[in-house]
């Protein structure tokens, strides 16, 4: 099968990218052709230079009034369209696509990382099944390594420094850098790479996608081959999904970092999110709610605790690569497909 996948921005730093190379990766290894389109690309004219048979892409990066007619030639041809979806739909998205998807059929599956429970609202006011496809860790980056001395953290934490998460970086972050050895990486920890994220939104914007692309790589503190060296090096590795400032989720997701910190071999704390518990049991990954002596405790008591840390840590990596790999989620889409 060939596949086109829309990614404007492949060399970005934003979680579309690792998400877009997870299914590069996953439909490659099960012997699948893999494409992109990308920003200034024709959606035709690049579907039909790919001869794609399934399009991949999201009602936040696909105009639908201006791509309608298109999408509706590529299903008349055959192709198939995978539309990623939320809902209600963020206000900076253009009104008329909800509109849209209330009133025509534009796709062939509608899916997403978003939690079902979260999208019954989708489903009762568009009339379309949603279909949940969790993150997943990448085949190609993310598995068990020996560690090395230049990742012997007590703590790690990579990813972007949000206001989504300032609770953790308050609560958490902040408190352990006073009494272990924590790395903390990632987009938005100091004034340079706030200087270089503009640099690369204004060369974007100019159209310059060469240099943007550029500055975007030297930006990345740990490369993406690294992290598992990172993850499997580490004592504790730490993940926290955005939240507002009353602790609520609007974004009810499992984010990537979880199934990528075990698949790496890493021992992951994480927040507590309720649909973990749908991918790990609590002896593969712990979790911790909003309560700072909660977090303290547990990192104390890990880290006193060498062997029970490691049999989370195999248990982990065991579940997250039998199940948990991007391979897993195209099998998925092939099942919705009708063609596994």
């Amino acid at each position: 099968m060939r596949v086109l996948y829309h990614l404007p921005y492949p060399g970005g730093l934003g979680a579309d990218r690792w998400i877009g190379e997870g299914w590069r990766e996953g439909f490659r290894v099960l012997g699948h052709e893999f494409s992109l389109l990308t920003a200034g690309e024709d959606l035709s004219q690049r579907a039909g230079a790919t001869n794609a048979d399934l399009f991949m892409t999201a009602v936040n990066l696909l105009d639908l009034e201006r791509e309608r007619a298109a999408l509706r030639a590529l299903r008349d041809r055959g192709v198939r369209v995978l539309l990623w979806v939320h809902w209600p739909l963020e206000s900076r998205i253009d009104p008329r696509r909800g509109e849209i998807l209330r009133r025509e059929d534009v796709a062939d599956i509608y899916f997403g990382e978003r939690e079902p429970e979260q999208m019954e609202r989708f489903e009762r006011e568009t009339g379309k099944p949603y279909h949940v496809i969790p993150n997943a860790a990448n085949p190609a980056l993310h598995f068990p390594v020996d560690p090395v001395s230049r990742y012997r953290y007590d703590i790690v934490y990579l990813g972007a420094n949000l206001r989504k998460k300032r609770w953790f970086v308050r609560n958490v972050l902040r408190p352990l850098t006073k009494r272990y050895r924590v790395g903390v990486f990632g987009p938005g920890w100091d004034v340079r790479d706030h200087v270089l994220r503009l640099g690369s939104k204004l060369c974007k914007m100019a159209g310059a996608f060469g240099t943007a692309g550029w500055i975007d790589r030297a930006r990345i503190a740990v490369p993406p081959d690294a992290e598992r060296a990172l993850y499997s090096s580490a004592a504790i590795s730490l993940n926290f999904h955005e939240r507002e400032d009353d602790g609520s989720q609007p974004h009810y997701i499992v984010n990537q970092r979880t199934f990528k910190i075990p698949a790496c071999g890493g021992f992951q704390l994480c927040d507590a999110v309720p649909a973990i518990r749908k991918y790990f049991a609590e002896d593969e990954v712990v979790t911790a709610g909003l309560d700072r002596d909660e977090w303290m405790a547990k990192i104390e008591y890990f880290l006193e605790h060498d062997t029970e840390r490691r049999a989370i840590q195999r248990k982990g990596a065991g579940r997250a690569q039998r199940d948990h790999m991007s391979t897993n989620r195209v099998w998925r889409v092939l099942e919705l497909l009708g063609r596994r």
